[in-house]
């Protein structure tokens, strides 16, 4: 009894030597397992990676068994800080994250999830403009502007893929995104505001929506989906075109040999396995080009190591220091050669402009002096014109003397004085018509009576028509109307034209003097709705010169070819029009025609 009591002892104490050996021992080799560390991005939250990731890691726990793999749930900044101080092995992250930390940090990769299709590809993400379905909104333009809850400003699917879109369609992204409520994780806090009416749209990654639907935390019937696109083979509704998944990459601590076991395993893992049931996916493929990321970047201008404008001129120039220097320098002279002809171009305009005052200046003076000289002209007819009211007024003179000198009543002495009141009257007319017509003007447009325009320029010439014995006739069509014209350039024209016609008519009956000619001139006045026409016609020579009113040509002796060229520049300068033309057998017709202001004339004094 005692012996087998002293056995059963040694045997209990044996056993127990032998468990307290083989203990230290089980510790020892799971300590000497190395940690590898997997940083996953949380996007709903520590609970729920934990969830979709853990039993991939348990996996390759189970396949690769001389190391520890070990799941680290991140945000976005945590993971690029990780990445950045080499704390991570490797990392699990969206394709927009991929882009930003491999194009900063040296990544290398491994696999990239398939989705859930028949076709097993690799797109799946993308963003999803959610309303409530309450709500009046059905298209983009709908909700610019209208406040609005997203991931964050740098989230790939929940937000960027979104702006990439919005730009494609035309839309201001600036316009669109103008009050955006940036909430972080973990993503179904978006959903959240949503439906409290917090906010009237929500960005957020493409499936969360039927996801959180089927985990019984919101109800999809409540919601809906804008700028909704045809994907047949996808099970999630999405309002941009889809990205790569997810995607697997060793960091620069990472070991190359384990990322090569790491690969296989996951690219042999089969489609039902648990891992890749909890990751929603229907397994593992070699890793994608993410080029397509890229493009969104870029058109957003926010690519990873992008510089901007300037910089990157800056690298340029100091690479190419040569070549740079050269178009430096050319352009410095292109531009001192610009302000050189500006400069010349001013200075000419200057000139120019000051050529064109003088000209202006000779101009008024050359017609002041034609002006001066249809004066000279006029000198004859003018001294019969004064020389009549002067002996009239000689005549009424010497008669009211001899009534004075008869002490005749006082009755029969008035009228003689009033005739000759009135006498003055018209010497000072034909004195203030003369001084008119010679002032140095300035052109001032005012409402005239054609017709006594023309009345008082006939009277100026009525000497010398009666001289020459030349007939003048009076004709109107139409209702008289005032006209908005230049009076005394007006009348210089019409001054010019009569004395021409009288001057074809005494050349015709020079070179004819054996036929029976008598010279006439018809004066035709027609006023038009829109216009009144002035024709002159005589029965003299005719045009002896093809463009009679250039300056400087003239068939006169002693001509200098100004009159007809001034008349058109007059004319010209009321917008009207000056022409002239022979006519058959023998003489000329001008025409006149300038713009009418209708203003009817009451009385017709030519019938």
């Amino acid at each position: 009894m005692v012996i087998r009591r002293w056995f059963r002892c040694y045997f209990y104490a044996v056993f127990l030597g032998m468990a307290l050996m083989a203990l230290p021992i089980s510790a020892q080799s799971i300590s000497e397992k190395p940690n590898v560390n997997i940083g996953v991005l949380a996007t709903r939250g520590h609970l729920y990676s934990e969830q979709r990731w853990q039993p991939t890691v348990d996996w390759l726990n189970q396949q690769i068994s001389d190391v520890n793999f070990v799941l680290h749930p991140l945000d976005l900044n945590t993971m690029a800080d990780a990445v950045s101080q080499q704390t991570l092995d490797f990392v699990l992250t969206n394709p927009g994250q991929s882009v930003t930390l491999g194009r900063q940090y040296t990544l290398s990769w491994i696999a990239t999830l398939t989705n859930k299709t028949p076709e097993n590809t690799h797109s799946g993400i993308g963003s999803a403009l959610v309303v409530r379905a309450s709500s009046a909104y059905q298209t983009l333009e709908d909700v610019v502007g209208l406040s609005m809850a997203a991931v964050s400003e740098k989230a790939f699917g929940g937000y960027l893929t979104l702006r990439y879109e919005i730009a494609q369609q035309g839309i201001n992204p600036n316009d669109f995104f103008a009050d955006v409520h940036y909430l972080g994780f973990p993503i179904d806090a978006n959903l959240y505001q949503l439906r409290d009416n917090n906010v009237e749209a929500a960005i957020v990654p493409v499936c969360l929506l039927e996801n959180m639907s089927k985990e019984g935390l919101i109800d999809k019937q409540n919601f809906r989906v804008l700028n909704l696109k045809d994907n047949s083979n996808f099970a999630c509704q999405v309002s941009t075109p889809l990205y790569p998944n997810w995607s697997l990459a060793k960091t620069e601590r990472g070991s190359d040999r384990l990322a090569k076991q790491i690969s296989r395993v996951l690219l042999s893992m089969p489609n039902d396995n648990p891992a890749i049931i909890a990751a929603g996916a229907s397994g593992w493929t070699s890793s994608v080009n993410l080029l397509s990321i890229d493009k969104v970047y870029q058109a957003l201008d926010i690519l990873p190591l992008q510089q901007s404008w300037w910089k990157q001129a800056l690298r340029l120039f100091r690479s190419h220091q040569e070549w740079a220097w050269v178009i430096f320098i050319f352009f410095i002279i292109i531009n001192a050669y610009h302000f050189w002809l500006e400069y010349c171009f001013s200075k000419n305009k200057q000139e120019l402009e000051k050529t064109q005052y003088r000209l202006k200046q000779k101009s008024e003076m050359l017609e002041h002096s034609q002006r001066v000289a249809i004066v000279g002209e006029l000198g004859s007819s003018l001294a019969h014109e004064i020389n009549q009211p002067l002996a009239a007024i000689r005549n009424y003179s010497e008669g009211g003397l001899l009534r004075l000198a008869k002490k005749l009543p006082y009755q029969d002495i008035v009228p003689v004085f009033e005739k000759i009141q009135s006498e003055v009257d018209r010497a000072d007319a034909i004195i203030n018509r003369l001084r008119t017509l010679i002032t140095k003007r300035t052109v001032e447009k005012q409402l005239l009576d054609i017709e006594q325009l023309l009345d008082d320029t006939i009277e100026l010439l009525h000497f010398r028509l009666q001289k020459l014995e030349v007939g003048i006739f009076r004709e109107i069509e139409g209702k008289p109307a005032n006209v908005e014209v230049d009076i005394v350039g007006l009348q210089q024209v019409i001054i010019n034209v009569i004395n021409n016609a009288m001057e074809a008519c005494l050349t015709h009956f020079e070179r004819h003097p054996d036929i029976g000619y008598h010279p006439e001139i018809i004066i035709r006045t027609n006023y038009r709705q829109d216009k009144f026409i002035l024709e002159v016609v005589d029965n003299g020579t005719g045009l002896e010169h093809d463009n009679p009113v250039d300056a400087f040509v003239s068939t006169k002796k002693d001509g200098l070819g100004l009159g007809l060229a001034i008349c058109r520049d007059v004319i010209e300068m009321h917008k009207g029009e000056f022409m002239l033309r022979s006519i058959k057998p023998n003489g000329c017709i001008v025409k006149i025609s300038l713009p009418i202001l209708v203003t009817e004339i009451t009385g017709n004094r030519y019938g």
